[in-house]
């Protein structure tokens, strides 16, 4: 007699479809601001702080559509679900107009992007406001190493934080904010440098003046003296 089974999938598959996969700091960044894009937001900050006293952080916010507390559940959380491959990114939006107006040809699709964080940083802040009326402020928490401690432990039973918010801790009233911390490489000015080459090949020159553009902005305050 036939009876149905199922696959049981370890934690350590983070590590197969996250640093594994994501070869390079460049490409996690590249994939992150890449899923900005997919959100529609016009603006992506990226933003580098503190990054040569050992607390650095990396922050990646953008002024997209953002998430409701559903979303987080079925799309953030859903590993290697692509609402853009399923055709419901747009689903969100007020209207017929509004969709017509925001349409891009997605970046990516392969609904793996978001483990491009622990690639950079084994710790992850992440708050959202979604492109609604009277929008809630969701954040999660998630460390990633827990997801290392037990390769015996199946990856739905390691857990994330999550938190509905009074205030936003970025002073944003629509879009996602990443925080990246206890980072895993180090960066230094080359490598800001050949960043910013990578970041740049997202941008289109003719469409800089459109209503659809989308801008870029990368920020590392610890060599603005260099700049000088």
């Amino acid at each position: 007699m036939q009876k149905p089974l199922q696959f049981k999938i370890s934690s350590a598959l983070k590590n197969i479809i996250g640093r594994d996969l994501i070869t390079d700091d460049f490409i996690a960044v590249f994939e992150l601001v890449k899923n900005s894009y997919d959100a529609h937001a016009s603006r992506v900050d990226v933003v580098f702080k503190d990054i040569y006293s050992g607390q650095g952080k990396i922050i990646i916010k953008d002024n997209g559509k953002g998430m409701s507390y559903q979303d987080l559940i079925d799309k953030w959380l859903f590993v290697a679900r692509s609402s853009k491959m399923e055709g419901d990114e747009e689903d969100s939006y007020k209207n017929f107009r509004d969709k017509i107006k925001v349409k891009r040809a997605y970046a990516g699709a392969k609904g793996i992007g978001r483990f491009s964080c622990d690639r950079l940083g084994s710790e992850l802040y992440l708050e959202s406001i979604k492109d609604e009326e009277n929008p809630k402020i969701e954040a999660l928490i998630t460390d990633w190493n827990k997801f290392e401690e037990d390769s015996d432990d199946e990856f739905v039973n390691v857990s994330v934080l999550h938190e509905t918010l009074e205030e936003s801790s970025y002073g944003t009233s629509q879009g996602t904010v990443l925080e990246i911390s206890n980072l895993h490489s180090e960066w230094d000015r080359k490598k800001f440098e050949d960043l910013k080459d990578s970041l740049a090949r997202l941008i289109n020159p003719s469409a800089i003046k459109d209503e659809d553009s989308f801008k870029i902005f990368l920020s590392v305050e610890d060599e603005l003296n260099w700049d000088k």
